[in-house]
């Protein structure tokens, strides 16, 4: 008495599920290079630029991924300058073991 059964899994769905799952270690990850990143500038300058964190899930040619974006925004061309390099030195700041 047994009954076959078939199935079939959507892996478009279960990517996205995945991808929801990882936000949170993603945008705590952004947030640490932000603060980092934040820190150092502000040490260096008066007139710190400001450094914003924004995330989402989103589509890239790879398919749906988990996205989180940290700028920096001067006043100044030196703000500017001071932005983009405390964020390339505080990347580090937002690894994940």
């Amino acid at each position: 008495m047994s009954k076959d059964v078939s199935f079939q899994l959507d892996p478009s769905g279960g990517e996205d599920i995945l991808q929801r799952m990882v936000e949170p270690t993603i945008r705590k990850s952004a947030e640490a290079i932000a603060a980092r990143a934040t820190s150092m500038a502000a040490s260096q300058t008066s007139n710190p630029p400001e450094i914003t964190v924004t995330h989402e899930i989103g589509i890239i040619r790879r398919g749906v991924r988990a996205i989180a974006t940290v700028l920096a925004k001067g006043n100044t061309k030196h703000a500017q300058y001071i932005g983009r390099l405390a964020l390339t030195k505080a990347k580090d700041a937002g690894r994940v073991s």
